[in-house]
This record gives structure tokens, C-alpha cells and sequence, in this order.
């Protein structure tokens, strides 16, 4: 009797062990199972872009310091970005970060944002125009796998520009349907290219016709052009008006300056030979009534003395005999 009830009950301890190691692998096996499943969610990359930027002003210039802001976004989903370094730089140097040109972000949440505010700077010489900026990121995900990615931002870079111009007078006094020239010369004391330069003349009097177009200055040269102006003759006295000389960046911006002029205008002088013409025209031929006066008179005076002369001599004929 006690040999069939421990039989019974060592049956019942390995069958309940057995039953126990089944259950038991089968959680570890479906543990195992998540696990890879976690793993191989954890191997896509979690996207680290910029996403947008802004530069202050529109663009960079050589005299001052411009903030830039750019935002970058994570584009993934589910996973955050960790220990971050942002770097800022432009291969020919004509950009140039104040500082270190990088940055260190603790952690950008999954579809979260950061915007790095940087201050740049153009150099002396930079080239005008656009300008490839590279910002690159290196990050980490929870696993501590490294990632890195880089976008180009585009920004203008601007030189100073400078204008200056010589000539531009009007004469003290001018006189009524003359036509007075003015002479000018566009000096362009900047480091871009002035496009597009004219000037106009707007005073009361004076008719200029047009504008006058002088069009490209490059750099550190000038450019020289004339405007004849008509003078009018409705007025007479002081008068005044302006010159408006107009010019743009490489840009398209436009700038314009304005020179105040005057002059005094007075009648125009006449010379009084209206009525020796008139007399002119009524006796056309009156030269060849004045050289044959001339002519009758020479001949007279020349037949006196020889009448004289002849009486003389035959009186003296007279005599002899």
C-alpha cells in the first residue's frame, strides 16, 4: 500500500515539474520574441533635418553681425535624438561664424524642434552673391547608435555701396532758346556693382528731353555722360529745379539722389541790323549806283586840271607868236 501511494505521488511531482518547465519556456520564448521586435523597430533611423531658416536683414554684409535661425526638426515618430552637435560652416571662408560655429543640444523629442540662433559675419572681400552654407548634425538613439546627416542653406552676401558724381552746375545766367550742356561724371567709391545709373533734370524753363542713361559702374570706376538742356522762352529771372540721379545693387535695389539747381535766364540778346537789311532788300543794286558816283567823280576830277593845263599852254602859244 505505502510503495503504490509513493508511486502515485512521484508521478504527480514530475508530471507538475514538467508542466511547470513547459510554461516556463513558453515566457521565455515569447519574451525573446518582443525582444527582437524591440530590436528591430530600434534599427530605423530617426531623421534629424533642418526644416527652415532665417537670416536677419535678408542678408550678410562685411560691417556687421547678422543673427541666422535655423530650426530642425526630428522627423521620426517614435524615437528621440540625444547628445547632439551642430555645426555651421562655408568652404571659401566668405561666411564666417562669430564663435565656434557649433552647438550642443541635450535631446530633440520624436517630431520635436530646435532652433539654433548663430551669428555670422561676411568677410571684407566676400563675393557678392549666394552662398552654399553646409549645417550638419551628429546624434545618438536610447541604444546609443551614432547617426549624422548635413543640409545646405542658401544666403546672400552684400558689399557696401558708394556713389559719388562730379559736374552737374548749371551756368549763373543763361538766355532764353539757348541750349545749355551740362557734363557729369558717376564715381562708383563702393565694392559692388552699380547697375542701371541715369539722371533727370526737372526745372522750370529748362526742357531736358529724357533722362539720361549712363547704365553699369563696376567697382572702384566712373562713368561720364552730358544732358543738353533747351532754354525756353516763356520766362525770364531766377529759376530753379533739381537733378534726380537714380542707381541700383546687384540686387535690384534701387537708390536715388537729388542735387538742387538754378540758374537766371534772360532775354536773348539781338543785334540791331534789322533795318540796314530792310534797306538792303528795298535797293538791291545800290553798290552799282555807289561805284558809279564813283566813277563820274574820279573822271571829273581827273578833266580839270587837265583844262586847266591846256588854257596855260596857248596862252604861252599866244605869246611866242
Amino acid at each position: 500500500m505505502m510503495k503504490r501511494l509513493f508511486i502515485i505521488l512521484l508521478t504527480l511531482v514530475i508530471y507538475f515539474s514538467f508542466g511547470f518547465t513547459a510554461y516556463a519556456s513558453g515566457e521565455t520564448e515569447q519574451d525573446s520574441a518582443n525582444e527582437a521586435v524591440a530590436v528591430t523597430e530600434n534599427m530605423s533611423q530617426p531623421r534629424l533635418m533642418v526644416s527652415d531658416f532665417k537670416v536677419e536683414g535678408g542678408s550678410l554684409t562685411p560691417d556687421k553681425t547678422s543673427k541666422v535661425t535655423i530650426t530642425f526638426k526630428n522627423y521620426s515618430g517614435t524615437k528621440a535624438v540625444k547628445n547632439i552637435k551642430l555645426t555651421l560652416t562655408e568652404e571659401s571662408g566668405d561666411i564666417k561664424p562669430v564663435g565656434t560655429g557649433t552647438k550642443y543640444v541635450d535631446t530633440i523629442y520624436a517630431g520635436g524642434t530646435y532652433t539654433w540662433t548663430v551669428n555670422l559675419t561676411a568677410s571684407a572681400n566676400a563675393q557678392i552673391g549666394e552662398h552654399a552654407v553646409t549645417v550638419s548634425s551628429e546624434y545618438e538613439d536610447k541604444l546609443y547608435n551614432p547617426y549624422s546627416s548635413s543640409d545646405i542653406i542658401r544666403i546672400n552676401v552684400k558689399q557696401r555701396i558708394g556713389f559719388d558724381y562730379s559736374g552737374i552746375q548749371l551756368p549763373k545766367k543763361t538766355y532764353q532758346e539757348d541750349t545749355v550742356t551740362v557734363d557729369f561724371t558717376f564715381i562708383n567709391t563702393g565694392k559692388s556693382k552699380i547697375r542701371n545709373s541715369k539722371i533727370d533734370f526737372d526745372i522750370k524753363g529748362l526742357e531736358s528731353g529724357g533722362c539720361v542713361f549712363v547704365g553699369e559702374i563696376e567697382a572702384g570706376e566712373s562713368a561720364s555722360g552730358s544732358a543738353n538742356l533747351r532754354v525756353g522762352s516763356e520766362i525770364t529771372g531766377e529759376t530753379k529745379g533739381k537733378a534726380v540721379i537714380t542707381y541700383e545693387d546687384e540686387f535690384a535695389k534701387e537708390y536715388t539722389k537729388t542735387i538742387d539747381l538754378s540758374t537766371k535766364i534772360e532775354e536773348k540778346i539781338v543785334e540791331d541790323t534789322d533795318e540796314d537789311e530792310e534797306e538792303e532788300k528795298k535797293n538791291p543794286l545800290w553798290w552799282v549806283f555807289a561805284l558809279a558816283g564813283l566813277a563820274v567823280g574820279g573822271g571829273i576830277g581827273c578833266a580839270i586840271p587837265l583844262i586847266i593845263n591846256a588854257g596855260k599852254q596857248r596862252k604861252e602859244d599866244e605869246l611866242r607868236l
